[in-house]
This record gives C-alpha cells, structure tokens and sequence, in this order.
C-alpha cells in the first residue's frame, strides 16, 4: 500500500524534473551570454521552450498537474524567458567587438530593464488571475514564444552575418515585446482542433522545432516560425474572437479527447 502511494508521487518527478532542466538551461544561458559565448546562450533559451512545452504535456500524461508545477514553472519562465534573453541582448549590444557604438549602453539597459519587469507582471498577473478565454487564448503574447523569438532573431544575424544596423532597433523591439507580454491581445493556443489538416500543419511545426534546436540547425525558420504564429494567430482572434460558450463547451471535453500542444502552465 505504502509503495503504491510512493509511486504515484513519483510521477511529479518527470514535469518538475523537465522545468527544473529548463530553468538550468536559463542560467547557463546567463552565464554563457556574460562569458561572450552568444550562441550558445541562444540556443540554450530555445531548448528551454521545448522543455517548457514538454513539461506540461507529461504533466497531462501522467496525470501530475499542481500547484505547485504551475508556481515551479513560473520561476523557471522568469529565469529562461525574461532574464536570459535580456542578459544576451544586453551582453551582445554592449560587447565592443559585437556591436561597438551601435546603442548607447543607457538604451539598452534601460529596454533590456522593462523587458524583464514586463515578463515578472505577465507571471505574477496569471498566477492569481483566471481569465474567461483563458482555457483557449493567450491574453498578451506568452513569454516563452517571446523568448523563442528573440533567441531565434539572434541566431538567424549570427548565421548570416548581418551587418550590426539589424540590432539598431533592439532597444525599441524590446519596448514592443514587452508591452505585448502584459496587453490583452488574443493569441490561440497551440491545441488540436477540429480540423485535420490544421492539426498535421501544427504536428510538422512543433515536430520540426523538437528536431532542428536540439541539432542547432536552422533559426531562421524557428524565427519565422515564432513570428508568423504571433501574427497571424493575433490578427485572426482580432477578427473572429473566440466567444466564451465554446471554451465552456470545449472544457467540457475530456483530457484524453483534447490534450492541448501547448499542454503547459506557460503564460
């Protein structure tokens, strides 16, 4: 009997240990981007967001949600999400044999400042605030799609060598992106849907993420990946919103008939 109840509280150990390797992941980011090794940095930020996003599908798995995984979870967004895209920017555009004289160092410690205040509100706010499309949208854009983001942008300016007036506008970007985390812009999750050959479009998106970060092969696409995803899934709820008596219809559901891909606390 004893042993029964001890296995069935392991089964919290597989999505904690996924967050816990992604807020790893965040620091070492940290201090690759302090060390000068930018790359590296980025590409850490981005086997983040895989663990991020597999934390909360074997959560729904193995039937292990919590509270304390959706408080764990949000320490980890706050560390890979907020703070180690900041520190590689603010590292990289304040490197003399970067990005010398590009900005003013002001400037981006200032933007790289409210990014990350930004990112701390957006995780506070959703952690005590439940929202009536919540179940089905984003309100703001997430911060691990942010993270994945800028992350991306940098690799994809590293691999083809860009001349350094591409991150001119960083310092302003980053302004954007953080007023995105906390507006009350729509943005869909990534969900199976009643549509098969948007669900096989979706599967080969996120199967093609799981594949090329690991492997560090193509940022441009996982870029363009993050930023049509944030356009066109913004644009279409401005046009057609969700109404609130579908989520309740699709909450109805069971878990085993609707497992979200995006099956995560991640806000």
């Amino acid at each position: 009997m004893l042993l029964a109840k001890d296995l069935k509280k392991l089964r919290f150990l597989i999505p904690n240990a996924c967050t816990s390797f992604s807020l790893l992941l965040g620091l070492s980011s940290v201090f690759c981007a302090v060390k000068g090794n930018y790359s590296l940095a980025a590409w850490m930020i981005l086997w983040s967001v895989l663990l991020d996003k597999l934390d909360g599908t074997m959560a729904r798995i193995f039937n292990a949600c919590s509270d304390f995984g959706v408080q764990f979870d949000s320490f980890a967004d706050f560390v890979s999400f907020g703070f180690a895209p900041a520190a590689l920017y603010l590292c990289a555009l304040t490197d003399p044999e970067v990005a010398a004289n590009l900005v003013h160092d002001k400037w981006i410690m200032a933007s790289c400042g409210v990014y990350v205040v930004a990112v701390a509100v957006r995780l506070a706010r959703f952690n005590i605030v439940t929202l009536p499309l919540s179940k089905n949208a984003f309100y703001g854009m997430p911060t691990t799609l942010m993270g994945a983001g800028l992350s991306s942008w940098f690799l994809t300016w590293q691999k083809f060598d860009l001349s350094v007036e591409w991150m001119s506008p960083m310092p302003f970007i980053l302004l954007i992106c953080a007023f995105a985390m906390i507006s009350n812009v729509l943005l869909p999750k990534l969900k199976l849907r009643n549509s098969i050959p948007l669900n096989v479009f979706l599967f080969i998106n996120v199967s093609f993420a799981y594949v090329a970060a690991p492997l560090q092969k193509f940022p441009e696409v996982l870029f363009l990946q993050a930023v049509m995803y944030m356009i066109i899934g913004s644009i279409w709820y401005f046009f057609v919103p969700p109404k609130v008596e579908e989520e309740q219809a699709q909450s109805d559901i069971g878990e085993e008939e609707l497992i979200p891909l995006d099956a995560g606390p991640s806000i």
